[in-house]
């Protein structure tokens, strides 16, 4: 017993301003599609932002990122790989931080840091995360124009199910789905684990 603390403590330890890693939510059954219908939020750069850009694309991905989660930092080339393979064929994605304590500076600075090209949307209410059904960071949320929510989960099988990490995923769940909503098609696979950093517990009024 004594052991399996001491390795949980060390795991939990290993992240500065993050309890634990942990999973998301498992998916459940034959749920109906979440529906993103109503936000007004900024970006870093100070743009506004509402759920009428839906409408102006032909899919919208929501990454969900923390700026301290090692998890959602070492997917931060992943995710401006899709942005920029998906661009031309009319997907937009957009970076989304749930952090009440992340301003607009530290967005920006966070961005740069890590090579996120994309716009960076702040979200310390997180209304736009519990619409989506998001818990984790990262965590990649597809949108359809009219704000349903098409696929939320995972970006790849990158980690187990046991929590151990592969040098490479063997499963694009993520773009997968894109492939398939581009070809009129709903996604195989809507619903998928993500693992990373929860999403911070905001303070009640």
């Amino acid at each position: 017993m004594q052991d399996r603390y001491s390795l949980l403590s060390s795991g939990c330890l290993a992240l500065i301003a993050w309890p634990c890693l942990a999973w998301g939510a498992e998916p459940p059954a034959a749920a109906p599609p979440k529906q993103i219908s109503t936000f007004n939020v900024r970006d870093t750069a100070g743009g506004q932002h509402t759920q009428d850009e839906f409408g102006r694309a032909k899919a919208v991905v929501l990454f969900f990122i923390g700026t301290e989660c090692p998890v959602s930092n070492g997917y931060a080339p992943d995710m401006q790989r899709i942005a920029d393979k998906y661009a031309a064929r009319g997907v937009v994605c957009h970076g989304v931080h749930c952090d009440p304590t992340v301003t607009a500076s530290v967005g920006a600075t966070h961005a740069k840091e890590f090579s996120l090209a994309f716009d960076i949307w702040l979200d310390p209410q997180q209304t736009i995360a519990r619409a989506a059904g998001a818990r984790v960071t990262p965590e990649a949320v597809l949108v359809s124009p009219t704000g349903t929510v098409l696929y939320r989960g995972r970006i790849d099988d990158r980690y187990a199910s046991d929590g151990k990490r592969r040098d490479d995923p063997t499963v694009y769940d993520l773009e997968n789905a894109l492939d398939q909503v581009l070809s009129g098609a709903a996604p195989t696979v809507n619903e998928t684990k993500a693992f990373g950093c929860p999403l911070p517990k905001l303070k009640k009024p």
